[in-house]
């Protein structure tokens, strides 16, 4: 367990539906860990870059200096900004999302890991989750996470490696 007031940061992302919050969940409960949710963070269904972004500067990079983070949320139901989120150094703080791994973040990060899971299971997971009135938003939304994938090199980067 790190003795530092620094915590020990761990990212986590992956493809929508290959079950980062479940697995950051787990792991939150076996760490007794912080959790940071980019979903609730990311401005609506483009916003991907902007909300990683911001979790970046304003959440991950403050911890690892040893203060406290604190970033926007947004408000899905209102498609606006929400609250502000407060996230203070604890042992363990996981940030979990699509896009969250990039050379900037995991500079900042001491543990990085990349879930996947087959595009039939994803796929099921989604519809189960957000149903089919959701649907025609993700074809964008995972153009976006594959823009990432390209730009970022998550996979090949991540301490570890998760199938799902």
């Amino acid at each position: 367990m790190p003795s530092s007031s620094v915590p020990h940061i761990i990212l986590i992302d992956g493809h929508s539906g290959v079950g980062k919050t479940t697995l950051s969940e787990e792991m939150a409960n076996r760490l007794d860990a912080t959790v940071v949710h980019l979903d609730d963070v990311y401005p609506g269904w483009g916003g991907l870059v902007d909300g990683r972004n911001r979790v970046i500067e304003e959440v991950i990079r403050p911890l690892r200096n040893g203060g406290s983070g604190s970033v926007v949320t947004w408000d899905w139901e209102h498609n606006a900004p929400g609250e502000r989120l407060i996230v203070a150094p604890t042992p363990f703080v996981i940030v979990e999302g699509s896009g969250v791994s990039t050379p900037e973040s995991r500079l900042l990060a001491d543990t990085v890991i990349w879930v996947d899971a087959s595009k039939d299971v994803r796929s099921a997971r989604i519809e189960k989750r957000d149903g089919p009135a959701q649907r025609h938003l993700f074809a964008a939304w995972e153009r976006d996470v594959t823009t990432h994938i390209d730009e970022n090199d998550p996979i090949t980067t991540a301490t570890v490696v998760v199938l799902r």
